[in-house]
């Protein structure tokens, strides 16, 4: 019985099965299949860091207004507190500055690039380092008892350095898995 041959029955082609069938693609549409992908990472990478520079500019724009204003949080303006005015945070002006240098630095991450300042190359702080130092002015907040507008105003640093920093490690991931997808490549010959 073990050297007889099972018989498959004919069946006749139907859309259905066509469907189920896997299409085995050739190199070339390999290559023009991961080509595109490429073209579209790229493309999406480019709107993406685009994006977060755009965000990081009008949080430095309002930064700036901050240190020409009375220190008054922005939040203050949509939501005023019950309590009433309350007073600035303590060093509001160094804390604002330590902001925006935050900000240029989240900046450098989101374009990696070579820049030089006086003949000095300018090298990004790590993200450990930014998160650890824009944590001060929100603990500083909290720790003073100020309102919620106050600590949230002062929290927009870490959270785009956050960000900045999962945005950078999608654009790492996505260009990772086209690599990975290039070394999938299969030769099929007859294809």
């Amino acid at each position: 019985m073990d050297t007889l041959r099972r018989r498959n029955p004919f069946k006749y082609p139907s859309e259905n099965s066509q469907l189920d069938e896997t299409y085995i693609m050739d190199e070339q549409e390999q290559s023009e299949h991961i080509d595109n992908l490429k073209r579209l990472n790229a493309t999406s990478n480019s709107q993406n860091r685009t994006m977060l520079q755009i965000t990081l500019a009008l949080s430095v724009l309002l930064h700036i207004i901050y240190i020409f204003s009375d220190y008054n949080s922005p939040l203050v303006a949509v939501f005023p507190p019950s309590g009433g005015q309350e007073t600035p945070l303590y060093l509001s002006p160094v804390l604002t500055l330590l902001a925006i240098v935050l900000h240029a630095n989240a900046a450098l991450l989101t374009q990696p690039r070579n820049l030089v300042l006086a003949g000095r190359r300018i090298t990004a702080l790590p993200y450990n380092a930014a998160l650890g130092l824009s944590a001060i002015p929100p603990a500083i907040s909290v720790l003073s008892g100020k309102t919620w507008q106050t600590t949230a105003w002062w929290c927009t640093g870490a959270f785009l350095t956050w960000i900045v920093h999962a945005a950078n490690m999608w654009i790492v991931q996505g260009n990772e898995s086209i690599s990975e997808l290039e070394t999938l490549k299969y030769i099929s010959a007859g294809a």
